[in-house]
């Protein structure tokens, strides 16, 4: 007997044979330009000043110079798209531009993210994008849910309602939309290159892998969160998260779906989730009379527990694990008064007592009772009381971890005066929008960086040199972040450009691929 919720039960089919396979299409897949340069995520530092010190400074400057660097009119952003993209904007990218100005929405041209994941529908002919299913239809700016897809689930009516308001303004389009939180289409590589070549003339080929920085040498910080969620780049990461080490089935053709997320190696076009913007916020609390800890509270998804499964590896098991249990002592790094860098030898015992309150909430879900993985969760992992939002908003430091796809908590915690860790492998909509160490503080996905982030900002054991002022600082910075780039208007402006971006490859003339461009 498995004990699953019937919302989940779709996620479930899990383990062991999609490794290789994984792996095989990210060596073959993602070849690296010949180049001297390669971005992974995580960067090692061995700075005489304390690291975290260098990557606020070097977020802050980042994010003035992307503030900054920002198109003043519309004949520049012409110019900054076709320079970023090699093609020219969509039609009806004039009256995007106009909309999304007199709406105030800011950071213009910061759509790499959204314009990389279109770029290889660019090789499918317009005829193939007619003959797919789909969910949501605008049809003389009116919306409707129409096709196969029409009953997947609640996310088609939150489209139509983050749609509604625009609708008018966006030509008529089928817009199929994947009902669950996770990744779905997921291409070969030989499919992949076929139609990532076709938009692109450059030579590549497969890096030489001596001069590749080895994954868990060193202490390591996340500076780049998209490119540390990258598996090609960092193949531990599948045996780390329960979604990449899964069976679930998937789409193995290049199909033109909607989603809420998206990874390497897989095909989706990611959507803004209007479902975050809604959820309760919760009484908050100046920083000042928050409790000095990291917070977190989660309910056991991110994995199927069976004894097939290595549930035990999973990325919130493992996070229980890491903040409750003793293993003895470790080194940390810390700052002296001037934010030197040093260490300290912390007794994990002490440290996860003085750093974290987090723990698993309810009963298990999502595990098999008959095996005993039901009984081997709850004896072996701290359960705590569920809270809500107010009783999270108590503390300084709140934590953001994935479940069975990317976490839908994000909107809400940023909302906060508190200061928000994320781990996560799933990239959203607004990944090219916000400025980690800026806005809030990335943690890798083996969580080896967690001591080190919470001493610099707790200070040691005994509370000495912590930087209480630097988390207020990216606390405060975060929620004006929520405030003025992540409104209901700018996820619109979002949409309207994804979808501008859809009505071209849906509509140009196969006699003339450029017919739907803006001239």
């Amino acid at each position: 007997m498995y004990h699953i919720p019937t919302r989940r039960r779709g996620y479930l089919v899990f383990i062991i044979l999609g490794v290789p396979i994984l792996i095989l299409t990210c060596y073959l897949t993602y070849r690296q330009p010949l180049s001297s340069y390669y971005p992974l995520g995580p960067i090692h530092l061995n700075l005489v000043i304390h690291p975290v010190i260098s990557l606020i400074n070097n977020a802050t400057r980042a994010w003035n110079l992307k503030l900054e660097s920002q198109s003043k009119d519309f004949t520049a952003a012409v110019s900054e798209y076709r320079r970023r993209n090699n093609r020219n904007p969509p039609k009806g990218y004039d009256r995007w531009w106009t909309w999304a100005s007199k709406n105030n929405v800011k950071l213009l041209d910061e759509y790499d993210y959204l314009h990389n994941s279109i770029k290889p529908f660019f090789a499918l002919p317009p005829q193939v994008f007619r003959q797919r299913a789909s969910a949501v239809s605008i049809r003389n700016g009116q919306l409707s849910l129409s096709g196969q897809q029409a009953n997947i689930g609640p996310r088609p009516n939150e489209m139509i309602e983050l749609l509604k308001d625009i609708a008018h303004l966006l030509p008529d389009m089928d817009i199929p939309i994947s009902g669950e939180d996770l990744p779905a289409v997921s291409v070969s590589a030989r499919n992949y290159e076929h139609h990532i070549d076709a938009v692109r003339n450059s030579t590549y080929g497969l890096q030489d892998l001596s001069s590749l920085n080895r994954i868990g040498v060193g202490q390591s910080y996340i500076h780049d969160p998209v490119a540390a969620s990258n598996f090609c780049d960092h193949p531990n990461l599948v045996q780390l998260n329960g979604f990449l080490s899964s069976t679930q089935p998937k789409v193995h053709q290049f199909f033109p779906l909607f989603g809420f997320t998206k990874l390497n190696g897989f095909a989706e076009l990611p959507l803004s989730p209007p479902s975050q913007f809604n959820q309760e916020m919760g009484t908050d609390l100046s920083w000042e009379e928050k409790l000095n800890k990291l917070f977190w509270r989660g309910s056991t998804t991110g994995t199927f527990f069976s004894a097939i499964n290595n549930w035990r590896m999973s990325q919130r098991t493992r996070l229980v694990k890491f903040s409750n249990e003793p293993r003895g002592n470790v080194t940390v790094r810390k700052t002296d008064s001037q934010d030197n860098l040093e260490y300290f030898e912390g007794d994990t015992r002490e440290l996860n007592e003085k750093y974290f309150d987090i723990g698993f909430t309810n009963t298990p879900v999502q595990c098999d009772i008959n095996d005993g993985s039901c009984q081997a969760i709850q004896n072996g992992y701290v359960f705590k009381p569920f809270a809500e939002p107010s009783t999270m908003n108590r503390f300084k430091y709140l934590l953001d971890v994935d479940g069975n796809g990317w976490s839908g908590r994000f909107h809400r915690l940023m909302s906060t005066k508190s200061a928000i860790l994320k781990s996560t492998i799933f990239p959203e909509w607004y990944a090219d929008r916000v400025q980690p160490w800026y806005h809030y503080i990335p943690v890798k996905v083996d969580y080896q960086d967690l001591y080190d982030i919470m001493a610099f900002f707790l200070g040691d054991p005994n509370g000495l040199n912590g930087h209480d002022n630097l988390g207020k600082q990216i606390g405060q910075q975060g929620q004006e972040w929520t405030q003025e780039y992540w409104r209901m208007t700018d996820m619109q402006a979002y949409m309207y450009l994804l979808l501008l971006e859809y009505s071209r490859l849906l509509n140009r003339d196969p006699e003339d691929l450029h017919s739907m461009d803006y001239l």
